[in-house]
């Protein structure tokens, strides 16, 4: 006797929430790429610099794809993704216009107010940002939910999306020297410290996702997802701060040396999680 394989469960807030995300998200994408655009008369650095940021993005989407198998559903990563670029990345633009501006008028000293803005402000503005999204799709999805790392991939997607358009704008800006400028910058934004914003963020995905599956308590749970956007922004300040005060005559060597090893860390515990068993849940 055989048996119809049981379709993956789905759930109408999930649905409303992602698609909600996705129409806010897709027109504040527009709008940042008109605004990276702007100026460039080269129709070949436009595509020079698109297909730079999606060559990582899409090793991403590719890897989170095998590991994930789209789960919880490929709705919520359009919206993750989606959000990344599009909401995420205009309330950063916005947040950073406004404070880096104020701290540089506070009569800082440039290479203090420098370190303020990379290790402190930033990485706030920014996880703020991208845990927004994160947040609507894991309290939406938690009937769907099977472990916490499916909440990692929701944090990673958003931080894809997030790299993908922020990317876009640096290669642009790295192609004023040309090709050895766009080959620097990739090397840096891409190879380097590779994947850098997918592990911010997953980081605080992870946590959140902990929440509405294990956590026993309300308190217990508030405090796990605080826990996790902070430690999302720690790791956050981390990789900025290692980028500030690399020595010029050994950046890559040194800056490659720290996150990459953060790299395969990340990997390494994002395969675990979806991999390993549960008495209680599906493999």
């Amino acid at each position: 006797m055989t048996h119809a394989p049981l379709s993956r469960p789905r759930s109408l807030a999930a649905t409303f929430s992602s698609l909600v995300l996705i129409a806010v998200s897709v027109p504040c994408a527009v709008y940042e790429f008109r605004r990276a655009f702007e100026g460039v008369t080269s129709a070949t650095d436009v595509w020079l610099a698109v297909g730079a940021s999606s060559l990582s993005a899409i090793v991403g989407l590719i890897f989170l794809a095998w590991i994930a198998r789209l789960r919880p559903s490929a709705l919520a990563w359009i919206a993750a993704f989606a959000w990344g670029t599009g909401g995420a990345l205009i309330i950063s633009g916005f947040g950073n216009g406004i404070v880096d501006p104020a701290i540089e008028a506070s009569g800082l000293d440039e290479s203090t107010a420098e370190f303020v803005t990379s290790v402190v402000t930033g990485p706030v503005i920014e996880e703020i940002a991208k845990a927004i999204g994160v947040i609507v799709l894991v309290l939406t999805a938690r009937r769907l939910l099977t472990r916490p790392a499916e909440g990692a991939v929701l944090g990673a997607l958003v931080g894809l999306g997030f790299a993908w358009g922020e990317d876009v704008g640096y290669y642009l800006s790295a192609l004023d020297d040309g090709i050895s400028g766009l080959w620097e910058s990739f090397l840096a934004r891409a190879l380097l410290g590779a994947f850098g914003h997918a592990i911010f963020t997953a980081v605080c995905g992870y946590a959140l996702a902990w929440a509405v599956t294990r956590a026993a308590r309300p308190p217990q749970a508030i405090l796990a997802g605080i826990g996790g956007l902070t430690a999302a922004m720690l790791v956050h300040a981390q990789a900025n701060g290692v980028g500030l005060v690399a020595p010029e005559d050994s950046w890559n060597l040194t800056y490659g040396a720290i996150e990459l090893p953060v790299l395969a860390i990340g990997l390494v515990l994002l395969v675990w999680g979806m991999r390993r068993r549960h008495d209680t849940l599906e493999a």
